[in-house]
């Protein structure tokens, strides 16, 4: 059907379609005589279907969003995930944003409508949805729309309909190519810090850090510097006593860079501690393994460690 320009387009604006629809093989058809479903014998179903016809026919046909006060609550309550609750906003979005032109009130209801329910405070109505055929260019299918709202005192105080978040819009290919030099630029980082620690480098190892950058409870240059220190004393210290200490490897697997801004990104991983002899035999240790969370920062054009846990509870 020829879906209703405004209101389709914000508090029932249509859900976006699957990437394959399916095919129907009974289309769905509207009532011949849509406004004699808004009626019933019960008096007060009767006045909040007739309310529902007024907000079908004169906001979202003819866009008479200045009479919105006369059919909508003032604080009309929407579950659409794309529009806001109260009437105000609705008016403000149709008359200020969307820019709708108010147009005579159709002697006849143009909206196709298959059904009307009422029962209580609820009044649901449900609409013919033609979209096109996605396997078949130039061709239509139907499916169904529906509204349904909650009365009170013969005004709509509350709105839902079936209406979810469009997709996120791709990036561009600049924000693509940025994204991609900054996952390498991390990467790198991640190699730099193990081959710091591999090697026992100090000045290497506080250098992949933000100046405030922490180990679990180690915090700062200073004293991430002096961690590595006091580790090669330890090691030299074994080793002159006669402790022969095979190399140290570093392993990180399964890495995952969740960027939360532009210049802050977090990395998930496995790690694995592995002393190594130099041949097979003895063949090398697993020390330690685990699972760790940095936190990593774009800091002068550098991305850098600022926090890095080993030991994440979540």
């Amino acid at each position: 059907m020829k879906m209703l320009p405004a209101l389709f387009a914000a508090s029932m604006l249509l859900a976006p379609l699957p990437a394959q629809a399916q095919a129907l093989s009974d289309p769905v058809v509207a009532a011949p005589n849509p406004e004699a479903l808004f009626t019933s014998r019960d008096p007060i179903l009767h006045r909040n279907k007739q309310t529902a016809l007024k907000i079908v026919k004169e906001l979202l046909e003819a866009g008479q969003w200045s009479r919105a006060p006369q059919y909508l609550t003032k604080r009309y309550i929407q579950h659409n995930p794309v529009a806001a609750s109260g009437v105000d906003a609705v008016m403000h979005y149709f008359v200020d944003i969307a820019k709708v032109q108010p147009k005579p009130v159709p002697e006849r209801m143009q909206t196709k409508v298959v059904a009307v329910q009422a029962e209580g405070d609820y009044v649901t109505v449900s609409y013919v949805r033609e979209m096109p055929d996605p396997k078949n260019p130039g061709k239509t299918y139907t499916t169904t729309w529906f509204d349904m709202w909650r009365f009170v005192d013969g005004k709509a105080d509350e709105h839902w309909d079936p209406m979810v978040l469009p997709p996120a819009p791709p990036p561009s290919p600049e924000t693509a190519l940025r994204e991609a030099q900054d996952r390498a630029a991390i990467a790198q980082l991640e190699w730099d810090y193990s081959r710091a620690v591999d090697t026992l480098n100090p000045v290497a190892y506080a250098s992949v850090f933000t100046p405030d950058g922490a180990f679990n409870n180690t915090k700062g240059s200073a004293a991430l510097s002096k961690m590595i220190v006091d580790m090669r004393a330890s090691q030299d210290e074994r080793r002159a006593k006669g402790v022969s200490i095979p190399p140290m490897y570093h392993f990180m697997a399964n890495q995952s860079i969740e960027f939360t801004d532009a210049d802050h990104a977090r990395v998930r991983y496995y790690w694995q501690t592995v002393f190594a002899g130099p041949t097979l035999d003895p063949a090398p240790r697993l020390a330690a393994a685990g699972r760790g969370v940095d936190d990593v920062v774009r800091t002068g054009g550098r991305w850098l460690i600022s926090s890095r846990n080993v030991a994440p509870t979540n």
